[in-house]
């Protein structure tokens, strides 16, 4: 703080001796204390201007000519200085002029109610078109879940450059989030003295203000971003120079462990889509009862009208949700016991899960309701995408569906509301509030909420206790891998004094033939954004430590070791040794860092419990078969768990389905920096060849597919979807 304020008030020397300071007391992490400290001009901030970067320029200089009086080196200082004031400088010039262009923009002429809106309606017909899209897909008789992950589509502004739907959702989601809490900013008088939420033929369409405002939005998220990525991911800029032009390229630190943290986030989706479709097979007749009673309530409805979405009784709500019900246990299928214990002022978890399922269940039935009719050459019909209800409505019928006590009814349906201070996100708060008590239900976002990430963000702010969630995850790890023959797992507590005379613990300790392995436990919250995903390798980068110290203790204290060890080990330690952080989250899987591999805990158990690798083709029915295994042999090898940590079974299929790409960054004006970012597109479904064969299994050999409802050939006599095909 005491940097930051000599840099606003111009105090230049006293900045620079400040900063000079820092650089000798740890030369390896100026620029990462700097960075980390929030003491710089920050060029995302509202209030960052070019003088305050000057400011920051002079004493950079005036710090090096005091370095270099005192003999010491500055080739490191002045590439750190450069590379953090470059930064700044064109991402700081960029957003000023995004700033400028806003400051002019006319969408603002809107009252409050109307922006918001706009924009939800211009969320719920896009999800629309893109819903007619994804039904084309079905005609090749099979689907993956992958499909919206893949980019093809074009985007307006970058030739050649290719995005997702899925993406393009996403973004279209943060846009508008940015625009919300814009909007709540320079209308702040409204919320309580606006009365008018009634616009007749509203539409976000043909509104040159409106269209201009959500560029400069998605601008300046990528602007944000790239700024995040530099602050805490270490990613480098590099000057390019191209047809007489310089851009300025952000690349990530390592492009390879780029490319493995984008494939955990399409293997979170795959998960979400996968266990989603399985779940749901169990209960097909239930389901399909539950959508031909929705399609009859929509019937019902003569007109666009559809208030009376928000009046129907309990019976007509319950017939309705079975599918909604299922969808969200699938979502619950692997969340942590520990969220069992929220509360938050007297609402419990489940209290919160009946919130999700009435929402969940009142989206699908006002959507299916509203789009049966949908016109699109009908203006008047836009505003009933996104209708502006009356929190209270919500309310009164959550409280009689579920015959909940008003408070505790309010409070939930507050937890879901996005408002001028907001709790979460739009992706977790879909009830946009417009004042006096109003709301914007917006049936899209609704049924984006992932319901796992809503938890762990309430959690978090309800201060839950999960410090023994690691505990829990460690004894989990010995537990599940005991079940394996052919690993030997301790199971006493090894923890003592070591030869450094430091204190010293084993997570795991395990021998797989003449290796001994070494496994740091590490349960972490899923990250989001680069801050979280820094944070969440700090805590990777220490266990990494831990595993490292481990390996130097079992050589110094190893008859220590054997003594509290529950299984014998050898007389001397081995020379082989497997050295692992092991993880919840998929986000750093098969990453390498400082000869350590991290792993997520879910490759662990199917490699070691459930080698076989089970094809699944979501068609009429879901089909599961089986058509490799992770073992050459009857029993696991090291070879074979060596190739398997370098390819996992789940990473795998998205290897070979990426393809790197610089994606430019539209300027506003023509003195702005040309700014380009390295990124990864998937660009072909890794499962698309996995439903073909299915299909042609199926329709070929249908004798040599196990079946859901076959005897499952493991011998249990059990059914397959009781069995094996659910491990």
């Amino acid at each position: 703080m005491k940097l930051k304020m000599l840099l606003k008030e111009g105090k230049i020397e006293a900045a620079a001796q400040f900063i000079f300071e820092l650089y000798l007391e740890a030369p390896n992490k100026f620029k990462k204390s700097l960075l980390l400290s929030d003491s710089l001009p920050e060029p995302i901030s509202i209030d960052f201007n070019l003088q305050h970067l000057n400011n920051l320029l002079q004493a950079f200089q005036s710090a090096g000519l005091k370095l270099m009086s005192k003999n010491i080196d500055v080739s490191t200082y002045s590439k750190d200085f450069r590379d953090i004031y470059e930064v700044i400088k064109i991402i700081g010039q960029n957003l000023l002029s995004n700033k400028e262009r806003l400051v002019k923009n006319t969408f603002s002429n809107y009252s409050l109610s109307e922006q918001i809106q706009m924009l939800c309606i211009y969320i719920d017909d896009q999800n629309r078109l893109s819903q007619e899209q994804n039904s084309l897909a079905l005609s090749k008789g099979f689907i993956t879940g992958m499909e919206n992950s893949v980019s093809s589509l074009n985007t307006d502004n970058s030739t050649g450059t290719k995005v997702s739907e899925t993406d393009r959702s996403e973004a279209l989601i943060e846009i508008a989030e940015n625009l919300f809490r814009f909007s709540y900013h320079l209308k702040k008088g409204e919320l309580d003295t606006s009365s008018v939420f009634n616009h007749p033929d509203i539409s976000p369409y043909n509104i040159g203000s409106l269209e201009e405002i959500m560029h400069l939005s998605f601008q300046r998220n990528m602007l944000v971003n790239l700024w995040g990525k530099f602050k805490y991911r270490n990613w480098n800029i590099k000057k390019i120079i191209k047809n007489g032009q310089a851009i300025y390229a952000f690349i990530p630190e390592n492009e390879t462990d780029n490319l493995k943290e984008h494939i955990a986030v399409n293997r979170y989706l795959y998960d979400v889509v996968s266990s989603y479709f399985i779940n749901i097979n169990d209960y097909m007749l239930e389901n399909r009862k539950a959508l031909e009673y929705i399609e009859s309530i929509a019937k019902k409805n003569e007109s666009i009208a559809t208030n009376f979405v928000f009046n129907l009784k309990k019976e007509d709500v319950f017939k309705s949700n079975a599918i909604l019900k299922n969808t969200l246990n699938s979502y619950l299928t692997n969340l942590d016991g520990i969220y069992k214990g929220l509360n938050y002022d007297g609402v419990q978890l489940p209290d919160l899960i009946k919130g999700f399922e009435y929402l969940f269940t009142i989206a699908k039935i006002y959507k299916e309701t509203v789009l049966r009719d949908f016109k699109e050459n009908e203006k008047s019909h836009y505003k009933m995408l996104s209708p502006i209800i009356d929190k209270h409505t919500l309310i009164n019928q959550f409280c009689d569906v579920y015959e909940t006590d008003s408070r505790i009814g309010k409070k939930i349906i507050d937890i879901f509301t996005f408002s001028p201070t907001p709790l979460l996100d739009v992706f977790s708060q879909p009830l946009i509030y417009v004042g006096k008590g109003k709301v914007v239900f917006s049936p899209t976002l609704i049924l984006q909420m992932n319901v796992r990430r809503i938890i762990e963000g309430l959690a978090s702010k309800f201060k839950i206790d999960i410090s023994h969630k690691g505990t829990k995850f460690e004894e989990t790890l010995r537990n599940v891998l005991s079940l394996n023959p052919f690993i030997k797992v301790n199971t006493n507590e090894i923890k003592f004094t070591a030869y450094d005379n430091k204190q010293v613990e084993f997570d795991f300790l395990g021998l797989f033939d003449d290796h001994l392995v070494l496994i740091e436990c590490k349960h972490e919250k899923v990250p989001f954004d680069d801050k979280d995903k820094k944070q969440s390798l700090d805590v990777i980068d220490y266990g990494i430590e831990q595993v490292n110290r481990r390996e130097r203790v079992l050589h110094k204290d190893w008859n220590e070791i054997r003594d509290r060890c529950s299984f014998e080990l050898p007389l001397a330690p081995p020379k082989n040794i497997i050295k692992l952080v092991c993880t919840n989250i998929y986000n750093f899987s098969t990453i390498v860092r400082n000869n350590v591999e991290i792993i997520d805990s879910s490759s662990l158990f199917k490699f070691f419990i459930d080698p076989e690798i089970k094809k699944i083709a979501i068609g009429k029915e879901v089909e599961v078969g089986i058509y490799n295994n992770l073992w050459k042999g009857p029993a696991p090898s090291v070879e074979d768990f060596k190739s398997f940590l370098k390819r996992p079974a789940a990473v795998a299929p998205f290897i070979d389905c990426y393809k790197p790409a610089f994606k430019p960054l539209v300027k506003i004006k023509e003195e702005d920096f040309n700014i380009s970012f390295f990124d990864y597109n998937l660009i072909k479904d890794p499962f698309a060849s996995v439903g073909e064969e299915m299909t042609r299994s199926v329709v070929s050999t249908p004798n040599k597919k196990i079946r859901r409802n076959d005897f499952c050939s493991c011998g249990s006599k059990k059914k397959y979807k009781k069995c094996c095909m659910n491990r």
